[in-house]
């Protein structure tokens, strides 16, 4: 962050709540202002750095309490499981919902942190389009987005993902030039959004949601838009550990040696990557025996 918030962040990273309070009061504009450079605000910088402190809530209540922008941190905290730091949003005011477009219940079913999923349930969140029905396996909603001759309705909604508008972030230029590519790519065709759902129901092991999208159109083998490292239902089984939706895959015809557009690996790399060795090796022998009965 800029030059002025850094004795704010030390204070944050060392607990000290007494020296935050004092700083925020002799510069309010500390809490409400946003850098040029890495995280946008302080409050921000605080629910994604300060996950370990075990007064990171009252520390936030310092910039609660001057003023700062608490629905942006909402997210934040959801993309890092930041369950005390959310709560405390929350009872502050930040909009479970979110200010329009990518929601903080997307954020948390995006990033796989199933806690903020089920607090942010709890609390209230709207299940308002069909990759969040079908990363929460609600098939009655899946359903729902569809009309009875299988077209799908405005109401699920158009692809996005976790990083907003990249031009107006700070991130730096090559990889906001690289996320506005992939925006500019996406067509939010009906078939896209389908997919686009599939995938959250495979790397939510929400097996029977799974099916029904299958039973509506999705291409298992489909790399869709909306995710940074794009990959296939089999990509992000593997790469969450989840052999049963594995297995089913394979089974309806996932091709084990489709790479990924990314880092170009297949799903036995990003079994890998998971730490989930057993469900590598099952994908490289299922790799290898799809190969060889091509070659024959």
């Amino acid at each position: 962050m800029d030059r002025k918030f850094h004795p704010a962040i030390a204070a944050i990273k060392s607990g000290d709540v007494d020296e935050l309070r004092s700083l925020v009061s002799q510069d309010p504009s500390l809490a409400t202002s946003r850098s040029s450079r890495s995280h946008p605000t302080l409050l921000q910088c605080l629910v994604l750095d300060a996950v370990d402190l075990p007064n990171k809530v009252e520390l936030a209540k310092v910039l609660f309490d001057a003023g700062a922008e608490i629905n942006g941190p909402l997210v934040a905290a959801a993309s890092i499981g930041n369950l005390e730091a959310a709560a405390a949003l929350l009872d502050a005011g930040a909009l479970i919902n979110g200010t329009g477009g990518w929601s903080p219940l997307e954020e948390a079913l995006y990033w796989g942190n199933n806690g903020l999923v089920e607090l942010l349930l709890e609390r209230g969140a709207s299940v308002h389009n069909l990759r969040i029905a079908a990363g929460l396996g609600r098939l009655d909603l899946i359903e729902g987005f569809f009309n009875s001759d299988g077209s799908l309705k405005p109401e699920a909604g158009k692809i996005d993902w976790p990083f907003g508008d990249p031009l107006t972030s700070n991130l730096p230029k090559p990889i906001k030039e690289e996320l506005q590519a992939k925006i500019d790519s996406w067509s939010d065709d009906s078939r896209d959004v389908v997919n686009n759902a599939f995938i959250y129901a495979c790397m939510h092991n929400r097996l029977e949601a799974a099916k029904l999208l299958l039973q509506k159109g999705a291409d298992i083998n489909a790399i869709q838009p909306g995710f940074d490292y794009a990959g296939t239902g089999l990509h992000y089984a593997a790469l969450r550990g989840h052999r049963t939706m594995v297995e089913f895959l394979l089974e309806h015809g996932a091709n084990p040696n489709i790479k990924d557009p990314k880092v170009n690996n297949s799903p036995a790399g990003w079994a890998a990557y998971g730490g989930h060795e057993e469900l590598e090796d099952y994908l490289d022998h299922a790799a290898q025996e799809r190969s060889s009965s091509k070659s024959t």
